[in-house]
């Protein structure tokens, strides 16, 4: 006996809770085969569709952010606290000692090189000067009189001495004829008187005793006058050195006199004469100096900072009287070893200061040490600002801002869109289709959180800038920021 199939009503229930189940699944899965409900016969019984793989879970695309790759301008800039210091200072130092007599300036006004700041009691050196002024017209004197030589009547005296010696020597030397006559004569005679005594005296000498007779002593004196006679001859006529010594030596004295009066100087006495006219001048020269420095006088053009003096004060070499600083400023910058090659002189810079918050005063690298200090190992970089109004000051403290390099219109990224791969720096580009791709970059300058791109990229593609994590190349992507 063959029983009709009846489906239990507990089974509907059961299969119209599954097929509300199954239906989500199937339309979140097109591929996915719909399970069929009974069988071709009509029978009413539910069967199921064949064995099928399990369906694939399909993957969220990622949530990122992204930013354009774009075209601008960039610059590495060196930030530094610097000091405002004056380019030039100088302490005025007086040259002169004496009581401070007046003072022409007082702190913060503007002098020029050459301006009086004070004055020095000059009494004593204005004699000072006044006595070298006479030693120098003394020397010139001299030396004029050295000059014009010796008077002419002077010249005539000694020319008169040197003829009287000459003639004096000339009489003993040479004997005239009558005076060789008269010396003859002379000689003739007393050999006549000793002839006659000779032979009174020879009429008594048979007699004794003769010695005491008149005749006797007659004779002797006769022989002495003709002796005398005989040697006076001998003297005119062949004068001896004892005669010519004295008049010789008169001689050559008068002739000397007369020489010296003629040409009294030498060339060693002018050259002499003109050392004491230059001693003279140099010494009427540094008395001027002496009375010129009893003005104080500003060495520089600037401002006067201190002064150290005040009337009646005493002033000298050894201590300053005012501080001079220079309306020009500059910045001095120590800068890094690491960072030293990047700077040279005619770099760029801008000082911003408290006193002018919203002003930028542009500035130029003038200076670089050659050598770094040996304690720091840091290099001296003087920058001096272009402050035509001099609103800049020295001690005054500000920020600087030092131009390394820069470029224009070149690729730049956002520096979150850097990572780093395989110690390579890469980004990833978002295509078209909402994909991104992995992109090796060669990087440039970096300023901030903008990066220089040199090759890699082109202008206008995307590149990820947040929602890395998890990404690979193919990766699909879902973008979160507007890019308006």
């Amino acid at each position: 006996m063959k029983r009709s199939a009846k489906t239990h009503p507990g089974l509907w229930i059961f299969l119209i809770l599954l097929l509300v189940a199954v239906l989500p699944l199937t339309a979140c899965n097109p591929a996915a085969k719909p399970i069929r409900f009974g069988s071709d016969s009509g029978a009413g019984v539910a069967q199921a569709a064949p064995p099928q793989a399990a369906p694939a879970v399909p993957v969220a695309p990622h949530s990122v952010q992204v930013a354009p790759v774009e075209i601008g301008d960039i610059a590495v800039v060196y930030s530094y606290s610097v000091d405002i210091e004056a380019t030039d200072s100088v302490n005025v130092m007086p040259m002169a000692a004496g009581r401070i007599e007046s003072v022409l300036v007082k702190v913060g006004d503007e002098v020029q090189a050459g301006d009086p700041i004070a004055m020095v009691e000059s009494t004593v050196y204005e004699a000072q000067l006044k006595q070298a002024q006479a030693g120098l017209e003394l020397a010139r004197l001299g030396l004029a009189k050295m000059e014009a030589g010796t008077r002419p009547e002077q010249i005539a005296t000694a020319q008169a001495a040197v003829q009287f010696a000459r003639n004096a020597l000339s009489d003993i030397i040479y004997i005239t004829d009558a005076e060789r006559t008269a010396a003859v004569a002379a000689m003739a005679q007393t050999e006549a008187m000793l002839r006659l005594a000779q032979a009174e005296y020879d009429k008594i000498a048979w007699a004794g005793q003769v010695g005491m007779m008149p005749q006797a002593l007659q004779l002797e004196q006769a022989t002495i006058a003709y002796e005398a006679a005989q040697a006076a001859y001998e003297l005119q006529t062949n004068p001896s050195d004892v005669q010519l010594s004295p008049l010789m030596m008169q001689l050559g004295q008068a002739e000397l006199a007369l020489a010296m009066a003629k040409k009294p100087f030498t060339e060693t006495d002018f050259e002499m004469a003109r050392a004491q006219i230059k001693l003279a001048e140099a010494a009427v020269d540094l008395a001027s100096v002496q009375v010129n420095e009893a003005t104080i006088r500003a060495p520089m053009a600037g401002i006067v900072a201190e002064l150290y003096i005040a009337a009646g004060s005493m002033a000298g070499p050894q201590a300053p009287v005012a501080l001079l600083v220079s309306r020009q400023v500059e910045a001095v910058i120590n800068i890094e070893e690491s960072r030293i090659s990047q700077v040279a002189e005619g770099q760029n810079a801008a000082l911003r200061v408290a006193a002018y918050p919203d002003q930028d005063f542009p500035a130029v690298v003038t200076s670089v040490a050659p050598i770094a200090d040996q304690d720091s190992h840091t290099f001296v970089v003087k920058v001096t600002p272009q402050d035509d109004d001099h609103l800049l000051r020295s001690g005054m403290y500000a920020d600087l801002s030092l131009l390394v390099e820069q470029k224009q219109a070149t690729l730049l990224v956002p520096r979150a869109a850097l990572i780093d791969t395989n110690d390579q720096p890469t980004v990833y580009v978002v295509a078209e289709d909402n994909t991104v791709g992995l992109r090796a970059v060669t990087t440039g300058l970096i300023e901030g959180d903008r990066v220089e791109i040199l090759s890699g990229l082109s202008a206008d593609q995307l590149v990820v800038i947040a929602g890395h994590s998890g990404l690979v190349d193919g990766s699909s992507v879902e973008v979160m920021n507007s890019l308006n």
